[in-house]
């Protein structure tokens, strides 16, 4: 241990003042563990539990960018990523590590992946590992579990806008993905003498439509062509043949348990043997250890043109990338050992954030989320300078109640907006313009809220999947009911409107209770859940309409 961060200790002060660019996949981790508490019994169906561990930035580009501040390195990531509470935390994160995040960006049109990582036993009581990935606020599985990814274009001049702005030169360009516009940039930046780094992810072999199949391997090798170092793993690359074609690049190839090999120039393949590591806990981040050590050490030698290295100077820096790797997987997530250092410090990551001039709220439905189909839908039609709030609603009614008041005391919003469930709680926010989407006024009989084991059907901020609902907590359901129109207000009366679906069959016939107490109902031709042009066409301009009339 001791000579490992003598080792990074060294790095560091070797690599000072170099700077590295990337760009490619990121995603938000979501780390959790399974954890027994019956015992495990090979054969049998196990009760466990999940614990969440960590929840950060992460994948291949996530985390290089990451950890080479750790080792000395400099970092500009360049992402846009979207406006969801994880999109911005991976923001912060960026600079918490160190990265200079002015190449990145929370926008609407922006993409955040979460991505779920669950250590488990496998169904012979072996470690293992699980992923599951999603876009932020959509569910774990199904069609619309993609990942939700914004790539530098290659059109419209984006990346030549981009280099122009820079007013640097990166000693390095590291990208994952063989994707057009990460390519255009890497060949920008080769021409102005940057050392490109290309961590293959894919070469499409596996691919089973031929034209697809070509297409990607058409892609995969550009990048190779526009690169100067290209690591791939044995698993995603077999065919090494057209290695031999290019005399002027930096080969390796991962090879798992059995180490890696490497091919320097016109020279052969060279096989180093793996590091075996005792105290092994988790694999993940290896391979991006051994990236980022590998440029760090690069850098510190000065060894940023291929020309400049040796099958000697190889070794060297592939042993020490090696050695770090290999220490690394003695600690749970892609960055345990920089957790688990006691002399590394987060930088600020506070994250200067939009002007706004209007506060607006948005609370979901049962099982649902702050983050999903018809808060992103409002967020697509709001003004730049207005806010939207989309907490996460408790699964206890009258701890939710009390966190609502809570947050809008401290925030102060223009309006609320609550569509089911989240309509039931915002009619109770006294005090406050608001708009009752499908309000689900008789919310203990929600088929969401009856006693039992639930799975949220949205990704939560927090990345629980499933919630209990017990009899207290049902009870509590009932005494909120009760009591939800007490207290109602002439200006309630005048400033909570109810907005209904005509073929709602979940609360549609909740209106006339809903007139009993307010002055203002409006109706949709939609159901329960608003669809993007049913959001643009009725709810917008009754949300515009009201925070206008703001006094």
């Amino acid at each position: 241990m001791k000579d490992i961060k003598k080792l990074v200790d060294t790095l560091r002060q070797q690599a000072v003042g170099k700077t590295c660019m990337g760009t490619g996949n990121y995603s938000f981790d979501v780390i959790t563990r399974r954890v027994y508490p019956d015992g495990f019994v090979v054969g049998k169906r196990n009760r466990f539990e999940e614990k969440v561990l960590m929840m950060e930035i992460g994948n291949t580009c996530g985390n290089v960018m990451t950890m080479l501040p750790y080792l000395g390195v400099k970092t500009f990531p360049v992402a846009m990523f979207d406006v969801s509470p994880q999109g911005y935390q991976m923001r912060r994160d960026l600079r918490a590590y160190g990265a200079d995040d002015r190449f990145v960006s929370n926008t609407f049109d922006g993409g955040t992946t979460i991505l779920r990582c669950v250590y488990k036993l496998d169904k012979e009581g072996k470690p293992a590992m699980g992923h599951k990935g999603s876009s932020a606020g959509k569910p774990w599985n199904g069609p619309s579990a993609r990942p939700a990814r914004k790539y530098l274009s290659s059109k419209g001049g984006e990346v030549d806008a981009l280099v122009e702005s820079m007013g640097f030169t990166p000693e390095v360009f590291f990208f994952d993905v063989a994707q057009a516009g990460h390519r255009a940039l890497a060949e920008r930046l080769h021409e102005k003498g940057t050392l490109v780094y290309f961590e293959c992810d894919f070469d499409g072999h596996r691919i089973e439509n031929e034209k697809s199949r070509r297409a990607a391997y058409r892609a995969f090798r550009r990048c190779v062509e526009a690169s100067d170092v290209v690591k791939m793993s044995g698993e995603h690359v077999q065919d090494l043949s057209f290695a031999d074609a290019y005399h002027d690049k930096l080969f390796i190839q991962t090879l798992g348990a059995e180490g890696l090999r490497f091919k320097l120039g016109v020279g052969e393949w060279i096989k180093l043997d793996p590091i075996v590591n005792p105290d092994y806990k988790d694999y993940e981040g290896a391979g991006d250890w051994t990236s980022s050590t590998l440029i760090a050490a690069l850098c510190g030698r000065d060894r940023l043109k291929v020309k400049d290295m040796t099958v000697e100077s190889v070794k060297e820096v592939l042993t020490i990338a090696q050695r770090v790797a290999s220490y690394s997987v003695g600690f749970y997530g892609s960055k345990g050992m920089i957790h688990a250092d006691e002399n590394f410090k987060k930088q600020d990551d506070t994250l200067e954030m939009p002007h706004y001039t209007k506060k607006l709220m948005y609370l979901h439905d049962a099982a649902s989320a702050g983050y999903s189909g018809t808060s992103m839908g409002i967020l697509k039609y709001l003004p730049e300078d207005w806010q939207l709030l989309m907490p996460d609603c408790p699964v206890d009614a009258e701890d939710c109640l009390k966190m609502l008041k809570e947050l809008c005391e401290r925030e102060k919003p223009d309006l609320i907006i609550g569509r089911g469930q989240g309509g039931f709680y915002a009619q109770m926010l006294r005090g406050y313009k608001r708009i009752c989407l499908n309000p689900a006024l008789d919310i203990s009989n929600d088929a969401d809220v009856k006693v039992g084991s639930h799975q949220f059907v949205i990704n939560r901020r927090d990345g629980v999947q499933k919630y209990e609902i017990t009899p207290e907590i049902l009870e509590g359901y009932h005494r909120l009911k009760a009591r939800q129109f007490d207290g109602i207000s002439d200006f309630d009366r005048e400033n909570c409107y109810g907005l209904f679906g005509d073929h709602d069959t979940d609360c549609g016939h909740y209106k006339s209770l809903f007139a009993e107490h307010y002055k203002h109902i409006c109706s949709f031709p939609g159901g329960h859940r608003m669809e993007p042009d049913e959001i643009e066409q009725y709810l917008m301009p009754l949300i515009k309409r009201l925070v206008s009339t703001l006094v």
